[in-house]
């Protein structure tokens, strides 16, 4: 880069999809994209989930890597037959001491700042679990998290206590997340950058990714949303400008995933039921198939029987509902299931990955709204037909909002292959930071000034009997593979 970086921050729109900035919805982004450099074809990981999208951001590795491989999973450390629910503060903690401090299994950017002596501040009004993984050892290196849902909810308590002795009581958590978004606004303009001070600022604003669930993607209500971030955005923009450091600031918008508009909610444990197999949304007597459900539903037999496992796969390829099914691979290094992608090839295996991945069935169709982008989603999930889903890998799930600006960046639309796990490692490297080598993901070439590779892709086809399914891989010399699209045929 011509200009020296001695500060970032980062803004990051949960859900945002990026067709929808325009100059007239999103005046404040729509400027800073254009004025800046905007990766287009920018990907999120699978499953393209909230959680499993924050985590992969703030370690620069897939779930492969660091272990949180849906948003919620079953797991050892929570009793009483419930799946492990990232979003809950409790939950992550419970798991936390389980693992010995070692939950993430990959260090953080927070870790690698740490390490320089540099500090990171995190204004977060998602939810508690997006918050604390954001960076998991806040606590340890001194630096500062804030929460929305107050002090309780973050390992640096102290952050919301300040921010309550400023600006008064937290706003109450009501849908749309307005007053939160404002609240966080402040947080990190009239406190965070001024005061104290950090290297990396980050703010995670819950919308549109609330109202695009609960009133659909193109709606009146989301599009207020979405123009009241985007209202908060150009305050984050005057905020810098107007700093000691404003030149030397780098800028980065970005979302975690996209969505797309929900056609159906498949009963899919009934659908399996019906098929003989004994499957629920909990672990407790008589359940042999536990699920969790979503349109990246991650099913796990109790058993681990290889012939059950590959029944089931079988029974899930003869359900129109099904999109794209992904298992482990054998011994053989084919996956274990005649049919299914190997989960390696989309960075999801893991010791604590579901046996199956199942991936509901969506296509580039139109919604109601006249958005491309609409899919199954199964039942159990607390969102209305006809809302916004994520968590597969629909190009309009996995395709995100990335741009820099600021610190003299050029002005440029470019088609590069950008991952969420190559945005951290470019932090690193704009201010002269080793990243961990924990980390897969890369800097990326025209932020540093340097030219990038021709864009590579590859496509893969899989399937038995009349279920078949394709995955696109970005497949760049010199670059992880990172998934880019698939979906049934």
């Amino acid at each position: 880069m011509p200009t020296k970086v001695a500060r970032v921050v980062i803004a990051v729109f949960d859900g945002l999809r990026p067709d929808r900035i325009s100059e007239k919805l999103t005046p404040n982004l729509h400027r800073f994209v254009t004025d800046g450099l905007w990766y287009r074809e920018a990907r999120s990981v699978f499953p393209s989930m909230t959680r499993v999208a924050t985590t992969s951001f703030a370690t620069g590795s897939h779930p492969a890597r660091h272990g949180v491989v849906n948003n919620a999973f079953f797991h050892p450390a929570i009793s009483g037959g419930e799946p492990l629910d990232t979003s809950r503060a409790a939950h992550i903690r419970v798991a936390n001491a389980w693992h010995e401090g070692e939950f993430i299994e990959a260090k953080g950017l927070g870790c690698a700042l740490g390490a320089a002596g540099k500090r990171l501040a995190v204004v977060h009004s998602g939810s508690a679990g997006s918050a604390w993984l954001l960076n998991h050892r806040a606590r340890e290196h001194g630096h500062w998290t804030f929460s929305i849902h107050g002090r309780d909810h973050t390992d640096t308590p102290e952050a919301v206590d300040k921010s309550v002795e400023r600006f008064g009581p937290l706003p109450a958590c009501k849908t749309p997340k307005l007053d939160e978004a404002s609240y966080a606004t402040r947080v990190l303009t009239e406190l965070v950058l001024p005061e104290v001070q950090p290297d990396v600022a980050i703010i995670w604003y819950s919308e549109p990714d609330t109202s695009y669930h609960f009133h659909e993607i193109g709606s009146p209500e989301s599009d207020t949303a979405t123009a009241h971030v985007d209202a908060c955005f150009g305050k984050i923009v005057d905020a810098v400008h107007a700093s000691d450091h404003a030149e030397e600031t780098l800028l980065i918008v970005m979302s975690d995933h996209g969505q797309i508009s929900t056609t159906s909610a498949f009963d899919l444990v009934g659908a399996l039921r019906e098929s003989g197999f004994d499957a629920g949304y909990r672990a407790e007597s008589g359940t042999k198939v536990l699920v969790t459900p979503g349109s990246a539903a991650g099913l796990t037999l109790v058993d681990r029987d290889l012939s059950r496992l590959q029944a089931l796969g079988a029974a899930l390829m003869e359900m129109p509902e099904t999109g794209m099914l992904f298992s482990r691979s054998g011994e053989n290094g084919e996956p274990v299931i005649s049919g299914a992608f190997d989960r390696a090839l989309v960075g999801a295996d893991h010791p604590r990955s579901p046996d199956l991945y199942w991936v509901g069935r969506s296509s580039a169709e139109a919604d109601q709204h006249g958005l491309a982008g609409a899919g199954v989603y199964t039942t159990g999930v607390n969102v209305p037909v006809g809302g916004g889903m994520h968590g597969g890998l629909n190009l309009f799930e996995m395709n995100t909002l990335l741009a820099f600006g600021g610190a003299n960046m050029p002005a440029a639309c470019v088609n590069d292959h950008a991952n969420l796990t190559d945005i951290v490692p470019t932090v690193l490297a704009v201010l002269g930071i080793d990243r961990p080598d924990t980390m897969t993901g890369l800097p990326l070439d025209q932020v540093l000034g340097r030219p990038a590779l021709e864009p590579r892709q590859v496509r893969l086809e899989a399937g038995a009997g009349d279920f078949r399914q394709y995955l696109v891989l970005a497949a760049d010399d010199g670059r992880q593979r990172i998934p880019f699209c698939g979906g049934r045929i």
